[in-house]
């Protein structure tokens, strides 16, 4: 990995657009989760697709959840470079790993959490690769 440090607007664009795409899953997820209630999920687009095929609810869920821990994760990342000038070390990864699951799990219950951390996981391999 280089160690340039990347111009403050670079890092400000960045965080504009992680920030961005976080809130807009965190959205999305609060969406599926408010449509999810047994009060309106025969009149929600989650009913809808829950007749249609209702493990693709649960696919979307998980990977709603996933692109919040790639997301989010990112923007920590960022975050803490552009605030410190210094990058962010495991510490802040692990707290995202363990912090995204947490949250799929009281919001779409443990087997989403799993599959959350599972495809979390593999995010975090894929940064560790990115080190070399």
């Amino acid at each position: 990995m280089s160690h340039d440090m990347p111009d403050k607007s670079e890092l400000v664009r960045s965080n504009v657009v992680t920030l961005f795409l976080t809130a807009l899953f965190i959205v999305v997820a609060i969406l599926f989760w408010i449509w999810s209630t047994p009060d309106v999920v025969d009149t929600s687009p989650v009913g809808a697709l829950n007749n249609f095929n209702p493990f693709l609810t649960f696919v979307i869920e998980i990977l709603v959840m996933t692109g919040v821990f790639i997301f989010a994760t990112v923007t920590v990342i960022n975050l803490r470079l552009q605030l410190t000038s210094v990058r962010a070390g495991w510490v802040e990864v692990i707290i995202m790993v363990i912090l995204i699951p947490i949250i799929t799990y009281f919001t779409f219950g443990v087997n989403a959490a799993g599959a959350t951390l599972i495809l979390s996981l593999g995010f975090v391999a894929y940064l560790y690769l990115l080190q070399e």
